[in-house]
């Protein structure tokens, strides 16, 4: 065999039973992210209300409009842009509950890492596979901390999706055609949606650089791109609430996830020392007398700095870096070219196969199905987060229609989920609350002056007191003589109003 030549195509069977060293690091730049996702925890912060919502939606009941669940939004107009994926979620519960839902988690982040990894080698076909495999486990590492199962995780499927598209136009151009119909289904899912079209438009520019004739078909593709994403229920709405959702001043200022991100802790870490690395790296690049373009030097400055204006940024940064690194790293190979660089011959060995066992076992033994179900939430033990158990069974015990609960916003998607029959002050739906509201929950939580009076204006005949009792709010409940105490579950504790 000559240096130029491929080496024999292998059989399905070699390569499972003798995998080479390359095809073991591209299952470990996949599986290992599958394998974190099933051993973590689902916060319900965001995702319970999305079940009940898709549950609605799943009954016939249609797109929710209007706030229905809390007393003190009551009747406000609310844009659901994210029905589609409450659906999908709603779906999967119904069929498989919590570990369904766990599961599918799991198979969401496998996805966008491995269409990841196919846009890092379509990008730059001659990367050996393990810095393939590094590249695509370092933007996990990086996007690990935003991959809780919501709305947002299947964004960043179609996300990953799209670069994979896009990375493979050289030799596929009719791919980009694609990307439309993907933003199609983004733009029902989730508000990042309007990341397609600027995607596609980065493309566009980098074949405005390369004087390449794809750049008007590239640019058509941009603007259907665009046009397609009023294919929603919403039309232009909801472009209008994507961008407003990101200047809505409650929403900023009380959800840290969208306030700047500072390397204060293991998000902003992360962010800021990928920052650096990649900076490093394309400054190594240019030093070592490659050319770096223009178009990536964009494309890498826009989404760093979409990253630090707000954590929530973070999650698209990793997959773009690293596809955009790995097209510095060597010249890319063009459509037909030959190859002139020695391949070596790999060999697979049955030790790869026993590494590879041994993963998807571990993937295997930590599923929740072998887990105990808790009876308060109905959900394999210690899977759930923000959720109460404690307090979720004596809510649910002493809850009717008639109550007004007063509660902690990060447990309100749970509260309405597990025990739907009362109405809540506070969920997760932070645009949809009226700021006069959110301005009552902060004077409620300290027990500031007037907070017994905000009780008795909105008729609350329960509260739901985070911590324990010398917390502020439970300290001045047990001093009042219009509040007793019905339950203390650890976590939290419950008071309800004297003659309710």
């Amino acid at each position: 065999m000559s240096d130029t030549e491929s080496p024999p195509a292998r059989g399905l069977r070699e390569r499972l039973l003798r995998p080479t060293l390359p095809e073991l690091w591209t299952f470990l730049a996949i599986a290992l992210p599958v394998l974190a996702s099933l051993i973590a925890t689902l916060p319900t912060v965001d995702l319970a209300y999305q079940l009940r919502a898709g549950a609605d939606i799943l009954a016939g009941r249609g797109i929710p409009a209007v706030d229905t669940w809390t007393f003190t939004a009551a009747g406000r107009p609310w844009l659901d842009q994210q029905w589609g994926a409450q659906a999908v979620l709603a779906a999967i519960y119904g069929v498989a509950g919590w570990s369904g839902l766990a599961i599918l988690r799991a198979a969401l982040v496998g996805l966008a890492f491995g269409l990841i990894l196919v846009a890092i080698r379509h990008r730059q076909p001659g990367l050996s596979g393990r810095v393939t495999a590094w590249l695509t486990l370092a933007a996990f590492i990086v996007a690990a901390p935003a991959l809780a199962l919501r709305p947002q995780l299947l964004a960043m499927a179609c996300f990953a999706l799209i670069l994979a598209l896009l990375a493979g136009r050289r030799r596929r151009p009719r791919a980009i055609w694609l990307v439309p119909v993907v933003a199609i289904a983004w733009a029902n899912l989730h508000g990042s949606f309007i990341l397609a079209p600027v995607l596609v438009g980065l493309v566009w520019l980098e074949d405005i650089g390369e004087r390449s004739p794809r750049a008007g078909p590239t640019f058509g593709a941009a603007l259907l791109t665009g046009a397609v994403t009023l294919v929603t229920p919403f039309g232009f709405e909801a472009w209008r609430y994507a961008v407003g959702l990101a200047s809505n001043r409650e929403v900023t200022s009380r959800i840290t996830e969208w306030q700047p991100t500072t390397p204060t802790d293991v998000p902003g870490i992360l962010f800021w020392a990928s920052v650096l690395l990649v900076a490093g790296a394309v400054l190594a690049i240019v030093r070592a007398g490659r050319t770096v373009t223009w178009p990536s030097v964009i494309a890498l400055v826009a989404f760093a700095a979409l990253g630090a204006v707000a954590a929530r940024g973070i999650a698209w940064w990793p997959g773009v870096a690293a596809v955009t690194l790995a097209g510095l790293l060597q010249r890319p190979v063009a459509l037909g070219e030959a190859a002139t660089a020695p391949r070596r011959t790999e060999r697979g060995q049955s030790i790869n196969a026993h590494v590879a066992l041994g993963l998807l076992l571990a993937c295997v033994a930590v599923l929740p199905v072998w887990r105990p179900i808790h009876g308060a939430t109905g959900a394999p033990t210690d899977l759930l987060g923000q959720a109460p158990a404690s307090v979720t069974l004596f809510l649910r015990a002493a809850a009717t229609l008639e109550d007004r609960v007063w509660n902690p916003q990060v447990w309100g998607s749970w509260f309405e989920f597990a025990v739907p029959a009362p109405k809540y002050a506070f969920d997760s739906r932070i645009e949809v609350i009226p700021p006069d509201a959110w301005r009552d929950a902060d004077t409620v939580a300290a027990a500031g002056p007037g907070w017994e009076a905000i009780l008795d204006a909105r008729g609350v005949t329960m509260v739901v007191a985070e911590g324990d009792r010398t917390a502020p709010l439970a300290a001045a409940l047990a001093g009042s003589p219009a509040w007793y105490l019905l339950a203390d579950g650890g976590d939290g504790s419950i008071w309800v109003r004297h003659g309710r």
